[in-house]
C-alpha cells in the first residue's frame, strides 16, 4: 500500500479542484431513462390523469419504492385507480395487483399521500387525502409472513379512520393535503388533513392516533375556530419555534376566512398539550400562498420556509424562534428563475447535490387552475449553503427535467449514493437518472470515499488558500467541516 505522502504527491492540486470543484460546477444532470427502467401495467405511459407521489421502502428491502395516487385533472370529480411501483433491479415495475389489488378496485379522487408507520410496528403505512367528498383512506402495510415474503397492503380506512364532514360540508371533505406527526407528544403519529371549500368557509381536519393505528377527530377541541379554513391546499407540521412541541402550518387563501380575515400561510402554536387556539396565530406569509414546505436551509437549527406563489415564490426565514410566537421572520422572494414565478404546486426538499444543505424543487402545475400546455416548468434549485438559491439554468435554458409534472419524488434507482427524480406530468410518467453523481468527500475522483481521501484532506488540514484538497465546503480552509463531510459519507461509492 503506498504511503499517504505518496499518494498526496501523486494528485496535483490543480487536478484534486478539477475533480472536486471543477465538475461540481456543471452542478446536476440527469438521463432521461423512461423506456427502459420504468414498467407500467395498469395505466399506460401516456397517462394525462393529475398525479400526486411519495417515496419510501415499502417492503423494507433497502431500496426506495413508489405510490402514485391519481384523479381527473383539476377542479373536476373522477375517481381514479392508484399505482404501487417497486424498485426490482434498478427498476422500477409496477407491482399494484400483486400487493395492493384494492388501489385497483376502490378507486381514489386523490390530492395527496404520505407514508409513515402509524401503527408502530416497523413497516410504513400509505394514507391517501382525497377530494370531492370522498373519505381518506388507510393502507396497512401487512409486512412479512413467517418465511420473510413481503406480504403488500390492506385497506383499513373504514375501521381506523372516524367518518369526517368538516363545517359546511355534510356529505364530506375536499381535503387538499395532509401531513403527520406527533402533536400532542404521546409518541404516535397524528394527521393533520388541509382542506378547502370553492366558496364559504369550511374546517380543517385534525386526526389524533391513539397509538394502534385507530383515529379520533379532535379538530373542535384542538383547533376551536383555528381549524376554520377558506381554501387550504397545504399544511405541514413542524416545530417552528424550537420548544420540543410540533406545531400546525397551513394555508388559507383565495378569499378570507374568520379569525384569520386575510390570505396567508400561518402558525398555530402547540401550548405543549396538542392545543393549538390558545395562543395568537401568526402570518408567515401572506401575499398569494399555494403550497410551501418547511425545512433547516441554512443548516443553523432553525426551521425556513419555501412559500410556493402565485405570484414570485419566496424564503422566509425564521430569525428568531420564540417560543409561542410571534417569530422573527425575514421575508425575500426569488429572482433569476424563469421557473418560479406564476402559478406552482407542490414543493420538497432534498440534497440532490450531497453538499450538505437541502434543495428545492417545485412543480408547476396548479391543482386547481387548469395550467397545463401554459408553458410552465418543474423547476431544481440550487442552495448555496446559506440558504439562497439560484437556479442553474436561467434565462429559460431548458434542460430535460424542466418538463410540466403534478408532482415528483426523489429516489435513488441504481443505488449509486444520488438522488433521481420520478414525476408525474401532465401527459406521462417520467424517470430520470442522475449522470453525473458526486459523492462529497470523494477527492482523489476514484467514485468512492475512502482512506486516500481521508489522507488527502488530512495532508491540507488547517491549511487556508485557494483549490485545497479536502476543501469540501469551497469556503477555502480545510477544517473540521470538510472533514465532518468526509467522514458522513466514508464507505459511499458509485
Amino acid at each position: 500500500m503506498p504511503t499517504s505522502r505518496t499518494i498526496a504527491l501523486g494528485v496535483s492540486a490543480a487536478s484534486l479542484l478539477l475533480i472536486a470543484g471543477g465538475a461540481q460546477a456543471q452542478w446536476v444532470t440527469f438521463e432521461n431513462v423512461t423506456a427502459t427502467h420504468l414498467v407500467l401495467q395498469s395505466v399506460s405511459l401516456t397517462d394525462g390523469e393529475e398525479k400526486d407521489i411519495a417515496v419510501a421502502d415499502f417492503n423494507r428491502d433497502g431500496r426506495d419504492d413508489v405510490i402514485i395516487v391519481r384523479k381527473r385533472p383539476f377542479s373536476v370529480a373522477g375517481p381514479r385507480t392508484d399505482v404501487l411501483l417497486m424498485q426490482e433491479n434498478g427498476m422500477l415495475v409496477e407491482r399494484t395487483s400483486q400487493y395492493a389489488p384494492q388501489l385497483l378496485s376502490n378507486p381514489s379522487d386523490a390530492r395527496d399521500v404520505i407514508v409513515r408507520d402509524f401503527d408502530g410496528d416497523g413497516w410504513p403505512d400509505i394514507v391517501i387525502a382525497n377530494t370531492f367528498f370522498q373519505q381518506p383512506m388507510y393502507y396497512r402495510n401487512r409486512g412479512n409472513d413467517g418465511n420473510g415474503q413481503w406480504l403488500g397492503f390492506v385497506s383499513e380506512g373504514a375501521t381506523r379512520f372516524p367518518y369526517t364532514t368538516p363545517v359546511n360540508q355534510p356529505d364530506g371533505p375536499q381535503f387538499c393535503a395532509l401531513d403527520a406527526g406527533d402533536v400532542n407528544g404521546d409518541g404516535h403519529l397524528d394527521i393533520f388533513f388541509s382542506n378547502y371549500r370553492p366558496s364559504g368557509g369550511t374546517s380543517d381536519v385534525l386526526f389524533i392516533n391513539d397509538g394502534t393505528g385507530h383515529f379520533t377527530n379532535e379538530t373542535a377541541a384542538r383547533l376551536g375556530n383555528y381549524a376554520n379554513v377558506a381554501f387550504g391546499p397545504a399544511g405541514e407540521i413542524r416545530d417552528v419555534d424550537n420548544d420540543g412541541d410540533m406545531d400546525i402550518i397551513k394555508v388559507s387563501t383565495l378569499y378570507n376566512s374568520a379569525p384569520f380575515n386575510a390570505w396567508g400561510t400561518y402558525v398555530l402554536f402547540n401550548n405543549g398539550a396538542g392545543v393549538f387556539n390558545t395562543r395568537p396565530f401568526q402570518n408567515l406569509w401572506g401575499d398569494s400562498p399555494y403550497m410551501f414546505t418547511m425545512a433547516d436551509f441554512n443548516n443553523n437549527g432553525v426551521l425556513d420556509m419555501y412559500a410556493v406563489d402565485d405570484g414570485q415564490d419566496a424564503i422566509v426565514r425564521i430569525t428568531n424562534p420564540v417560543v409561542d410566537g410571534p417569530l422573527g421572520i425575514s421575508q425575500n422572494t426569488l429572482s433569476g428563475s424563469p421557473r418560479t414565478g406564476g402559478f406552482g404546486g407542490n414543493v420538497k426538499v432534498v440534497d440532490i447535490d450531497n453538499d450538505g444543505d437541502l434543495d428545492v424543487g417545485v412543480s408547476p402545475i396548479d391543482v386547481d387552475i387548469a395550467n397545463c400546455g401554459t408553458g410552465s416548468r418543474f423547476a431544481l434549485l440550487r442552495n448555496d449553503g446559506a440558504g439562497a438559491f439560484t437556479d442553474p439554468w436561467p434565462n429559460s435554458s431548458n434542460q430535460n427535467i424542466h418538463i410540466e409534472a403534478h408532482d415528483f419524488g426523489f429516489l435513488d434507482i441504481n443505488n449509486d449514493g444520488c438522488l433521481d427524480i420520478i414525476m408525474g406530468t401532465c401527459t406521462s410518467y417520467v424517470l430520470f437518472r442522475q449522470t453525473n453523481c458526486l459523492i462529497v468527500g470523494d477527492i482523489d475522483g476514484d467514485g468512492m470515499v475512502g482512506f486516500q481521501d481521508l489522507n488527502l484532506l488530512l495532508g491540507s488540514y488547517g491549511q487556508t488558500g485557494p483549490g485545497l484538497p479536502g476543501d469540501l465546503d469551497g469556503d477555502g480552509d480545510v477544517d473540521f467541516a470538510d472533514l465532518n463531510r468526509l467522514l458522513n459519507n466514508y464507505g459511499a461509492g458509485n
